[in-house]
């Protein structure tokens, strides 16, 4: 595991709340269930996006923001006053990111694991123009109207560019099955994320302490915007896992422990609950 830039964090900042766990498209709050321990007496939760878990979808009929999607972090933390730590993934993280600026006084914290802002990979140049046409391909797959077929071999297409070539073929058919029923929520995610209209710039007004953790062998589109949030925020500091992909809270949980243990200063043992 390197790292690269750590600038300690902790001096000067108010009282910790409870660590907020936001998973990504595709998961529930259970891919957390593993950290229940990790993190000493500090307080955590975990919530579920809309869509996902025991969280309704938002509905169809209305527009879906990242704005939206953080409703369930606004609920969860509602009743607080001290702020709260963001350990977010993927799709999770654009959504943390985006309630970190709407709401930066509520935030002590983000930790944004392999983070899914695509709209600013418009701003990094031509290095980032195939890792962008090849994410939006696989978003415009997701029709609203598709049929079946056409769904399995867009949530297929999914899967594989964020696990590796063969992670769908590897599944059994009754997951596969169980995972295109969630093709019109990704569609919905997509259509989140896309909306966004913020240019790279406006990062270096976030003022909130930013983690950004990615794998080596991960997608270009996730590693860039990795890269440019990173530059782009004043606070901001990068920690890589050596042979981890996007899915690096499951598959390399141990290192991301690891790296949260340290990152909030914490012994083991502690209770996991959802919002």
């Amino acid at each position: 595991m390197d790292s690269d830039q750590t600038r300690g964090q902790q001096e000067g900042t108010p009282a910790a709340g409870p660590i907020v766990f936001v998973h990504g498209s595709l998961s529930s709050r259970r891919i957390w269930a593993p950290y229940t321990t990790a993190l000493g007496n500090r307080e955590t939760m975990a919530i579920d996006l809309p869509g996902y878990g025991d969280e309704p979808s938002w509905p169809e009929s209305c527009p879906y923001r990242l704005s939206n999607a953080a409703a369930p972090i606004r609920k969860a933390i509602e009743a607080r006053f001290e702020q709260v730590d963001l350990v977010a993934h993927s799709f999770g993280a654009a959504v943390a990111l985006r309630y970190a600026l709407d709401n930066p006084a509520r935030v002590r914290s983000l930790t944004l694991v392999e983070p899914t802002w695509f709209g600013i990979l418009r701003d990094l140049g031509p290095k980032a123009r195939d890792a962008r046409r090849e994410i939006v391909r696989i978003a415009r797959a997701f029709t609203p109207s598709g049929p079946d077929q056409d769904r399995m071999f867009a949530i297929a297409r999914f899967v594989n560019y964020w696990n590796g070539a063969r992670a769908w073929a590897e599944l059994p058919s009754q997951r596969q099955e169980m995972l295109a029923l969630k093709s019109d929520q990704i569609r919905r995610d997509f259509e989140a994320i896309f909306a966004e209209r913020l240019p790279l710039a406006a990062f270096r007004k976030l003022t909130v302490p930013t983690l950004v953790v990615t794998g080596t062998t991960s997608p270009a589109a996730a590693l860039l915007v990795a890269e440019g949030l990173a530059r782009a925020a004043p606070r901001a500091s990068t920690v890589t896992v050596a042979g981890a992909g996007h899915m690096l809270p499951i598959t390399h949980g141990p290192d991301l422990i690891q790296i949260l243990r340290s990152r909030f200063e914490v012994g083991a043992s502690s209770s996991l609950k959802a919002a």
